[in-house]
């Protein structure tokens, strides 16, 4: 028989992949390695077919407490990350403002009453004009 040399082979992908491993994958994979003595660790090596670097990789990750799994996708954009970080700090600031003037409202009522206490009128204390009772 005449092989067709324009068939391409099935078992031969078209186009090479980079293989990709899931979390519990790595784990698995990392600790059988590390059970393992230096013929075992090299064995495991081969078998699935990952060099040892790549594993000291892996064992970076995991110490450092970062997901084994990497993140896939786009990376998020960076203004809308600096939007998110601003609404966060304007959120902060406008508590302090709030609370800035709960503190100033209250500084200036104890002082009419001090002055009160002291024997003077609303209308003869320099109040600003928001603290100032309006006639009504």
């Amino acid at each position: 028989m005449q092989s067709d040399s324009s068939v391409p082979d099935p078992e031969v992908p078209a186009q090479a992949s980079r293989r990709r491993f899931t979390a519990i994958e790595k784990a698995r994979i990392l600790d059988a390695y590390d059970a393992g003595s230096a013929i075992e660790k090299a064995a495991i090596c081969r078998r699935e077919r990952v060099y040892s670097s790549l594993l000291s990789n892996w064992r970076k990750q995991r110490a450092a407490g970062r997901p084994l799994a990497e993140q896939r996708g786009r990376k998020p954009d960076p203004q809308a990350v600096e939007m998110t970080t601003l609404q966060r700090r304007n959120a902060v600031l406008e508590q302090r403002l709030a609370k800035a003037q709960r503190v100033i409202d209250i500084q200036g009522k104890a002082y009419a009453l001090l002055r009160a206490v002291a024997g003077e009128s609303a209308e003869e204390l320099d109040l600003p004009p928001w603290q100032k009772s309006s006639p009504k």
